[in-house]
């Protein structure tokens, strides 16, 4: 193997080219910026081109760069199914789990999974951000697995097994007047209480009110579930939400007021991701456990908030999914 070969540098001209930042690359290696800007003049000077053109902003890849990143992305998956060879011995303490789990989970179920899980990692890194709970956090390698909505794991090699369906349904302040139960009635006396339009939660959402033609008044948009819940009971207006996304608030029954979407109200599915090529024992096992968790220690509690779904619930989350 030549000398230049090695694949920290590899790695670091990786991460520069899809973070579109040294900076941002030095952060996510636990390197510095300068570190990164020598490994990969190094990679340069070895094969004698130039790989990022760094005349324009942001840096961009030379046609020599592109091809040489394919390649260099192949050797680092290929790098990663060797460790996991070694790591993913579902028998064997694994050093570190990454794990993106989105907050609606991570509060509710979260903490079953982990009991139940506990033994298979010495060391447990779980993030919750919107960042860190995307099918690119995976494929940046930022995490190992994420519980998350995000479907756009069907345009990558990646694996999913489904975890949780819920419905969509309106939530509205007590202070509403009592004809105020559909999203008409709601849209015409009080705002909505937006999510961020950053979130598949709130595109989702977003992309039903345009469905149904209701343009709602839009003053007040938030970037947490907390947030939004907390607005609601407070009198400020309505919103739409899940199941989990309410219980991680732990609204009272005489807090808010909960209705049914009318038709078909849209779901969100929560789905355990990793990559196709490694781990799918250890992400099914996963998956398993948190399917679990979700069924006993979160679905009575909403079935008592909201019992009007309980039969949607269990019929949506039977046993017997397929992963895709």
């Amino acid at each position: 193997m030549k000398s230049w070969m090695n694949l920290r540098s590899i790695e670091a001209f990786v991460a520069t080219v899809e973070a579109e930042n040294m900076s941002k690359a030095a952060e996510r290696l636990g390197l510095t910026q300068p570190a990164i800007s020598q490994a990969i003049s190094s990679l340069e000077r070895a094969v004698g081109c130039q790989l990022i053109d760094r005349a324009v902003r942001p840096a961009k890849l030379t046609l020599a760069g592109t091809a040489f990143y394919k390649k260099a992305t192949e050797v680092l998956d290929r790098a990663w199914e060797l460790e996991q060879v070694v790591d993913l011995d579902l028998n064997k303490l694994l050093p570190l789990l990454r794990i993106g789990m989105v907050d609606s989970f991570a509060a509710t179920a979260g903490p079953a999974l982990v009991q139940e899980l506990d033994s298979i990692a010495a060391q447990w890194s779980v993030a919750s951000g919107y960042e860190d709970t995307s099918v690119r956090a995976l494929l940046e390698r930022r995490v190992d697995f994420i519980i998350s909505p995000d479907d756009s794991f069907r345009q990558s090699d990646l694996i999913a097994f489904p975890i949780f369906e819920e419905p969509f349904f309106l939530i509205a302040p007590t202070n509403a007047s009592k004809e105020a139960q559909t999203l008409e009635a709601l849209a015409a006396e009080i705002p909505l209480i937006r999510y961020s339009r950053r979130s598949f939660f709130g595109g989702q959402v977003d992309h039903y009110l345009r469905q149904r033609t209701v343009v709602p008044q839009h003053r007040y948009e938030l970037d947490t579930s907390d947030a939004v819940m907390a607005m609601v009971r407070a009198g400020i207006g309505w919103a739409i939400t899940t199941p989990l996304v309410a219980l991680k608030s732990h609204p009272l029954a005489d807090q808010i007021r909960c209705h049914r979407l009318p038709d078909q109200p849209p779901k969100r599915r929560l789905w355990l991701i990793a990559r196709r090529t490694e781990g799918a024992e250890l992400a099914e096992r996963i998956a398993r456990a948190a399917h679990d968790a979700v069924m006993r220690h979160c679905v009575p509690e909403i079935i008592r908030l909201t019992p009007w779904l309980e039969d949607e619930l269990l019929q949506a989350n039977a046993p017997g999914q397929d992963r895709l």
